[in-house]
């Protein structure tokens, strides 16, 4: 299992949102003195003004997750969390278990998206409705303590697989047994 506070750093979008919110600042603050309050605008003033607004919201927008998910597009979002999982399960050499059969559990706290990625032994052996049960499962849960979601689609996982690969005396775990968090 893997946990990661982020799939992507979505590099960029705060700044952009900051710089966007500075413009209209700027242009909104001259067209209130200009043609409204009709007073000569000291756009120096104005600049520094939207330039310190747009750097706070950028900030901000860089810290604050509810904020960033607000900048950040849902397939955006999806898109980081589907490259980081599969990324992770090459550099995680999930498919390197001898009769692969490891499953990546890649949770995505951000996104608040989840990604069930078993190996191809795993796939063979298990039927794919069983595996969608497990992940739906996770997926569309709507309540319920998030710890406990996790640990049972865990123990539905090593139920299932524990019928289908029993403990040979050779065995050996191939993988660690520990989650892991992974900074994007």
């Amino acid at each position: 299992m893997v946990l990661a506070p982020a799939s992507s750093r979505y590099e960029g979008r705060a700044l952009r949102a900051g710089a966007a919110a500075a413009v209209m600042l700027f242009v909104g603050l001259y067209w209130l003195n200009s043609l409204a309050l009709d007073v000569t605008p000291d756009a120096l003033l104005m600049l520094l003004e939207a330039s310190a607004v747009g750097g706070l919201l950028a900030w901000l927008a860089s810290r604050l997750d509810p904020l960033r998910r607000l900048l950040i597009p849902r397939w955006a979002m999806k898109s980081a969390v589907e490259t980081a999982a599969h990324a992770t399960f090459s550099q995680e050499n999930v498919c390197l278990t001898r009769d692969r059969n490891a499953v990546l559990l890649y949770i995505s706290v951000l996104e608040g998206e989840l990604k069930l990625m078993p190996d191809i032994g795993i796939q063979r052996v298990l039927h794919e409705a069983k595996l969608g049960e497990i992940g739906g499962a996770l997926a569309n849960a709507v309540e319920g303590d998030a710890v406990e979601l996790v640990c049972d689609a865990i123990r539905k996982l090593g139920d299932c697989c524990k019928e289908r690969f029993p403990i040979l005396p050779d065995d050996r775990n191939e993988l660690p047994d520990r989650p892991q968090i992974r900074l994007p």
